[in-house]
């Protein structure tokens, strides 16, 4: 029988990407996906099928990096929480690691935790689900579900459950996946489940987020799944009666609009005659600008673009001397020059002069108008629900004004607090402008937060 390389060779063709599946993740295949050589439009469609597997494989690869880093980093401030004595008035070095992983992939606090609570679960527990991430035999979301499967039980089990999942994972989807453990479980370990079932529905929640385009998402999440299926069932059963009815809305739509008609407190029937929801978002107000800072605007760039210029100029010198450990306090001491430099010019500009600690109502609402949120790099949380904290603190030389307040939700101020009790790995915050705020991380790298309107 001839080969799969004569019959290439007979059709006259050879194809770059065919029969590639057995090519494993890694930098090989990662030249091999950026080749010039591999322009899409040059492919065989079996071979572009190829190509994707290979990416999600690589892609896979990448993301085992990612949480092997992450799993690093955990461990070493895992070794640090260990040498200090608690302090509620800071974060402990297990709380400033989520933060540190936020701010380092531009995430949430929330996803943060997710990250770790992973990549510490695959190094630990289920050193199977790792390997085959890292392989590309699974991607994220599957090492998500099985990590998330098994979180509830003994480290017995939980192996037990990995080594069954994993045999012929390759060919399953995410749904499946999870129905496969769920039936393992239940057969395996009912009590388990039964027990965990109970401490998922004690942490059930109503969420809201912002969907985009003036919309929102509303949801009851970790309730009990019959609960959730009879709801789910009654909303389906009234909206196809509508529907029968002549109503010309989707079903979808039909359901939505009737379980925001009932959570907003109108009864039944009124309800289901209630106009349909009015997505379209309001017409936005046109900003009428404010020259009398757009001098303020305008150093609050050239402070973030010098202390760019400053931080990469530092980065080269530690790592070319090879005193990668010197980096926060040494990015510390180049931010704090800074700060001094730009004295006299925020001196003049700001005036300063607010007595007492707590800053007046009108100086308040003058820091919440600059910063509508927290200013620390991935929060979200309002300012109007936040501590006006003296960035230097005050009697310190810090003052009660507007180049040293900044609103700091409650977890990002003991965030901060975390310099007082550990000069050498905890956070450093610095106003160098007003409004401009650079954050430098205990693993000496550093972030920059502008005025909300920027």
């Amino acid at each position: 029988m001839a080969s799969l390389a004569e019959v290439k060779a007979f059709r006259g063709e050879e194809r770059e990407w065919e029969d590639r599946s057995w090519f494993p993740p890694g930098p090989q295949l990662a030249v091999c996906l950026s080749g010039d050589k591999n322009r899409l439009a040059d492919l065989s469609d079996a071979e572009l099928c190829e190509r994707m597997a290979a990416a999600r494989r690589q892609a896979s690869w990448a993301q085992a990096q990612e949480l092997a880093a992450i799993a690093e980093l955990a461990a070493r401030r895992h070794a640090q929480d260990e040498h200090h004595d608690p302090d509620y008035r800071v974060l402990s070095a297990r709380e400033s690691l989520l933060e540190e992983v936020s701010v380092a992939l531009a995430v949430t606090g929330n996803a943060a935790a997710t990250l770790v609570h992973l990549a510490e679960r695959l190094t630990h527990q289920l050193p199977g689900t790792q390997e085959a991430l890292q392989a590309g035999r699974i991607d994220l979301a599957k090492a998500r579900a099985i990590s998330d499967a098994t979180d509830h039980l003994p480290d017995s089990l939980c192996a037990r459950v990995e080594d069954t999942v994993l045999d012929g994972v390759e060919e399953r989807t995410t749904g499946q996946l999870r129905g496969k453990i769920k039936r393992l479980v239940r057969r395996l370990a009912p009590a388990e489940l039964e027990e965990q079932t109970r401490k998922t529905v004690k942490g059930r929640r109503l969420e809201l987020w912002e969907s985009g385009h003036g919309a929102a998402g509303l949801a009851l999440i970790d309730i009990p799944a019959d609960d959730a299926t009879a709801v789910h069932n009654k909303l389906t059963a009234v909206a196809h009666g509508l529907k029968q009815d002549g109503d010309a809305r989707l079903i979808d739509q039909i359901r939505a609009d009737l379980a925001l008609q009932l959570l907003r407190g109108i009864p039944l029937p009124e309800a289901l005659h209630a106009p349909p929801v009015d997505a379209e978002p309001p017409a936005s107000t046109p900003a009428v600008p404010d020259t009398s800072e757009e001098i303020g605007d305008s150093v609050a760039e050239m402070v973030g673009h010098a202390a760019q210029r400053r931080l990469e100029e530092l980065r080269a010198h530690v790592e070319f001397h090879g005193r990668l450990a010197d980096l926060p306090r040494l990015a510390a001491r180049t931010v704090q020059d800074l700060h001094e430099r730009l004295a006299p010019l925020r001196d003049t500009t700001c005036g300063h002069g607010k007595p007492g600690y707590r800053p007046p109502a009108a100086l308040r609402r003058q820091i919440e108008a600059r910063h509508a949120t927290c200013v620390f790099p991935t929060c979200n949380r309002r300012s109007e629900h936040c501590d006006i904290d003296h960035t230097t603190p005050y009697g310190t030389r810090g003052t009660t004004c507007g180049c040293n307040l900044a609103p700091l939700c409650r977890r990002h101020h003991r965030t901060k607090q975390t310099t007082r009790t550990n000069e050498t790995t905890g956070w450093r915050l610095f106003q160098p402008w007003p409004g401009v705020l650079i954050w430098i991380t205990p693993a000496g790298t550093w972030h920059i937060t502008l005025p909300s309107r920027q």
